[in-house]
């Protein structure tokens, strides 16, 4: 049985633009509780990518989000955001969001600007990224 998430993670989960068939990109989002309940709400014809640097979070991302995973609603990618590039095949993401990224909040400003770039190329056109330094979220404008 899946735990509910905390209040934190519920609050950005119900502050992002989802809707069924969205491919959405988590980006720090092992082990994946935010990244589970997003899937649930794009569905079958949507998809998640966790991303995440940390070779044991992805571990416990694909063990916790098994049955997502064989649905084909939700993949993994161990990867900083820094140096991050879409494999070949995947398709670009609608929308990003990022929870306690320290490239991406100010914990880590030399990674900062690579950290956006990199992004930017993953999502469509018009993708959306948002990161939690708002009430719960801020969207950030993307080097395009």
């Amino acid at each position: 049985m899946t735990r509910p998430l905390s209040p934190r993670l519920q609050a950005v989960v119900n502050a992002l633009p989802l809707r069924p068939g969205l491919r959405v990109l988590e980006v720090g989002g092992a082990p994946g509780a935010a990244a589970r309940a997003v899937a649930h709400v794009v569905g079958p014809e949507g998809h998640v990518l966790v991303l995440d640097r940390s070779a044991s979070g992805i571990a416990a991302t694909n063990r916790s989000s098994a049955s997502e995973i064989a649905a084909g609603t939700l993949s993994t990618l161990c990867s900083p955001v820094e140096d991050f590039t879409l494999p070949e095949g995947v398709a670009p993401f609608h929308v990003a969001f990022a929870c306690r990224v320290g490239a991406l909040d100010g914990r880590h400003p030399k990674a900062h600007d690579a950290a956006l770039e990199c992004i930017s190329h993953a999502l469509t056109p018009t993708g959306q990224l948002f990161i939690d330094t708002g009430n719960p979220l801020s969207e950030v404008q993307l080097p395009r």
